[in-house]
């Protein structure tokens, strides 16, 4: 598991009409001034001046190494079943996106490190069950590791940023009587979430920073989805974490509210037809498409007319958006002022800047 996303199958939501509700924020508390002491984590008695790199290490964040062998490894899980090798400068590009991705996750650690936080045990044993299914060979402890940071990095963006959120009733109704066109439903509609994998690299921007870069990875990814949400997972919660479509994953993958004649002209045929052959809560098996690979969950139908505020889903449906909305700025913030307060030296993005590979 990788904390490290791609396009949809058309260039915008096939969705119109209401705005659609977002993934409800998870709990969390304030953000604590402890970044001085996750900068001086690395600096030791030795003092923060310029080093020379040491052997095989790339870069260092707070005096912590990140070397050749775990940007090896981050690059042939991305590359794997590729056909043939990137060209030269589309590989350097990939590792040096791979390398920040290692930097941004060690710095969050380090910070989670610093507030005492820890996965839950009962949360730990499951993921790490499904993530054993999908690395089999992956040795024990290492996959427990790769498993424990991933809940803990997930566990620190909820803590630090969704309890500085918050919306009142005013809020809401402020936004229905500014936007009570987008609630009056012409005709009847379906409330559809996505999870999308494509099979290509391109950039990352989902919670998880985990994007497939070949069609094995992107068939091993969608697999492992499928068998979370049998599970029981939550689908908007791995929408936000996995997903690769930028148009929908910050928003648990929702779709909003497709009206019928754009679900039956302008969606494509095996998504339109796995949508209408869902019930209200029901999961799609995995749809392959020419894009990629999706999952569809169906929320609810509805029928025509105008939708009151009073309606519990319209309320709680614009909650989430303000929620989410203010939740994504603030969370832009938090990892912003993380990462200033950190000390990184990139020494591989230096090499190859001064020409070097």
């Amino acid at each position: 598991m990788s904390v490290s996303i791609g396009v949809g199958f058309c260039a915008r939501p096939f969705y119109t009409g209401a705005v659609p509700p977002a993934a409800p924020p998870p709990r969390c508390r304030p953000l604590v001034g402890l970044l001085a002491a996750v900068m001086l984590a690395g600096c030791g008695l030795a003092g923060c001046g310029p080093r020379p790199p040491g052997p095989g290490v790339l870069a260092r964040v707070n005096g912590q190494p990140i070397t050749q062998s775990q940007l090896d490894r981050l690059y042939a899980d991305q590359t794997a079943g590729a056909a043939a090798p990137l060209p030269p400068d589309q590989s350097l590009q990939l590792r040096l996106s791979l390398l920040s991705q290692l930097i941004d996750r060690q710095i969050l650690l380090q910070y989670a490190a610093q507030l005492g936080l820890r996965p839950d045990p009962t949360q730990l044993a499951r993921e790490l069950a499904v993530d054993r299914a999908r690395q089999p060979s992956a040795p024990e402890a290492e996959l427990r590791q790769q498993v424990s940071d991933s809940l803990v990095l997930d566990q620190l963006l909820q803590q630090e940023v969704a309890a500085r959120v918050h919306v009142s009733d005013a809020d809401i109704a402020a936004f229905y009587q500014q936007n009570q066109a987008s609630f009056h439903l012409p005709e009847r509609q379906y409330h559809v979430l996505e999870i999308v994998v494509t099979p290509h690299p391109a950039a990352v921007t989902n919670l998880a920073e985990d994007k497939a870069a070949t069609p094995a990875a992107a068939r091993k990814k969608i697999a492992m989805l499928r068998q979370r949400l049998a599970a029981k997972a939550d689908f908007a919660t791995l929408a936000q974490q996995y997903s690769e479509d930028p148009s929908t994953a910050s928003s648990g993958g929702d779709l909003g509210l497709i009206p019928q004649s754009v679900l039956m002209t302008q969606t494509p045929a095996p998504l339109r037809d796995a949508i209408l052959a869902l019930r209200p809560g029901q999961i799609s098996p995995v749809i392959s498409t020419p894009s990629g690979y999706y999952l569809l969950q169906l929320r609810g139908i509805e029928p025509a007319g105008l939708r009151p505020l009073t309606d519990p889903q319209v309320k709680q449906s614009i909650r989430d958006l303000l929620a989410n909305s203010r939740q994504q700025l603030l969370q832009a913030a938090f990892l912003s002022i993380v990462r200033d307060q950190a000390r990184v030296e990139n020494y591989y993005a230096k090499r190859i800047l001064d020409g070097g590979r």
